[in-house]
């Protein structure tokens, strides 16, 4: 029974050997054919067009990102992300309430090629924020894409706008005690006539 054993075991070892080795050798190819001849990050670099921006809040300000595809074959369809970090620690930052739209779908770029995409920013809070994009392959081309690519960081500071009339509030704020000063002396100038 052991000799009868000992090559099945053996042989079944063997296989398992050679299937790891193939698997090994094409799982690469495999995910770098299908993200245009390299992982995704590889062939594709992500920059912007402003590095720092100053600003109030309440303030809108736009930035465009432009994804260069260096590789030798189109990507995948892809997903860029807008994204923000608060780097002072205390911002609280909830990214739908700084920009309208955070996610744009790009259509595959082909070789030695760039797309551009702008985005706008509406910063709610005063603070120090980095703001930056990400690109990855839209699903199922993610599942087997190499590392993501992003842009480097927009440095933004953004300080309290000061306005004398917060929310369009100053005319109420304004209107209501004259209207109950005019109500009030038409009620004097009433009782004293009887």
């Amino acid at each position: 029974m052991r000799r009868l054993l000992w090559p099945i075991s053996g042989s079944a070892g063997a296989l398992f050997a050679v299937l790891m080795v193939v698997g090994f050798a094409t799982s690469a190819p495999a995910s770098a054919r299908e993200n245009g001849g390299q992982a995704l990050a590889g062939g594709l670099t992500v920059s912007v067009s402003k590095s720092e921006v100053s600003t109030l809040t309440g303030v809108t300000f736009t930035f465009s990102s432009e994804i260069t595809n260096s590789g030798s074959e189109a990507t995948p369809p892809l997903i860029a992300n807008l994204n923000f970090v608060a780097t002072d620690n205390s911002t609280y930052i909830d990214p739908e309430d700084w920009s309208p739209q955070r996610t744009v779908s790009v259509d595959p770029i082909a070789a030695a090629a760039s797309a551009t995409q702008t985005w706008t920013v509406k910063p709610v809070l005063k603070g120090d924020v980095a703001v930056y994009v990400v690109v990855l392959p839209e699903p199922p081309a993610l599942a087997s894409a190499g590392p993501l690519a992003a842009s480097p960081a927009i440095t933004v500071h953004v300080d309290e706008k000061r306005t004398l009339d917060p929310g369009g509030v100053l005319p109420v704020v304004l209107a209501v005690p004259a209207f109950l000063a005019v109500a009030y002396a038409g009620l004097r100038v009433a009782r004293s006539r009887r």
